[in-house]
């Protein structure tokens, strides 16, 4: 499974898009990045955009690596995001920007029934100084910035085409290449009938927050850093099922209205508020990151991040959002 990403930032607003790093493992990262070598590239230039670029279909190398198996593991993951069944003949392009390249305010709506997009930026080391800095807007001026990103190795975005969904690059400063890579999603034709509410991406912070639970428990860091298994369970009785009734170290009856807080630093204080008011906050989201499951060696599960979550979840009667890491 190539993907390992993590999402930094998430809209909750009705133009669904969110910011990713790591979104590939490292090894197939490296596959991409040692396959740009021997592309050839095609100027284009247009009114509001000056770029390189080239179409990956037919290449034999990409073609190879972006295998069956590997796209229906992308357009799972993706079609979660937005909640909609995509298909698996997704086109992939690459771009290269050189110095004075730009793209200008544009929302890639189309007649092409192309409906989602993927962003994925190849650039180690990249700062701004050398420019080609992503920017999501609020509208057609550029003025409107809602959010900015570095084009850095393994990052990117993901987006929902509309004529909202307005962007721009800002022109290459140094005499870097920026290279990226341009995922292009058309729906399935088969309709999704649930709003999505689980996002299958985990946070970039509880990530982080997870690691450091874990490592109270013996599991290596190296854990967080492999892909996961992301899974929705309709109900949290289905979660309880799947981990055969235990789950290490959720709250008493996995619930906080039930059961007491374990979250408590080492003084006995809730750093982050209580219970009520963490999970009330979960509550006021409309986009929920997955809570974080590991499976140990000994095949038992422990809960590394997300009890309020999970506590929403089960006294709200929902779905559960998990991602599944298994011990490294």
């Amino acid at each position: 499974m190539p993907l390992t990403a993590r999402a930094v930032r998430v809209s909750q607003d009705d133009w669904h898009c969110a910011a990713l790093c790591n979104i590939f493992a490292p090894s197939f990262y490296s596959r991409i990045i040692g396959g740009l070598e021997q592309l050839v590239w095609t100027e284009a230039i247009q009114n509001f955009y000056s770029q390189r670029e080239v179409n990956l279909k037919g290449n034999p190398y990409f073609e190879e690596l972006f295998s069956d198996d590997v796209r229906s593991t992308i357009i799972d993951s993706i079609g979660s995001f937005f909640g909609e069944r995509l298909r698996s003949d997704f086109d992939i392009a690459a771009h290269k920007m050189i110095s004075g390249d730009f793209i200008d305010v544009h929302t890639d709506s189309n007649d092409h029934n192309e409906t989602h997009r993927m962003t994925v930026t190849l650039n180690d080391g990249w700062s701004l100084s050398d420019g080609g800095i992503l920017l999501a807007l609020n509208s057609g001026a550029i003025s409107s910035v809602r959010d900015a990103w570095l084009p850095t190795a393994n990052n990117g975005f993901v987006f929902k085409i509309s004529e909202s969904s307005y962007h721009a690059v800002t022109p290459i400063l140094g005499s870097r290449p920026r290279y990226s890579l341009i995922i292009t999603f058309k729906r399935s034709g088969v309709s999704c009938t649930k709003e999505p509410t689980w996002i299958p991406f985990v946070l970039q912070s509880d990530v982080e927050c997870a690691t450091a639970t874990a490592a109270h428990m013996g599991i290596s860091p190296e854990t967080f850093t492999a892909p996961f298994k992301y899974s929705e369970f309709g109900t949290v009785d289905d979660l309880r099922s799947f981990v055969s009734g235990h789950l290490y170290n959720a709250p008493k009856q996995w619930s906080y209205k039930k059961g007491t807080s374990i979250n408590v630093d080492h003084n006995g204080n809730q750093p982050k508020g209580t219970d009520a008011d963490r999970v009330d906050a979960v509550r006021k989201l409309r986009r929920i990151p997955p809570i974080i499951v590991v499976r140990r060696k000994t095949g038992c599960y422990c809960l590394v991040d997300g009890s309020h979550r999970l506590s929403h979840a089960h006294d709200e009667s929902l779905s559960i959002g998990v991602a599944l890491y298994e011990e490294k």
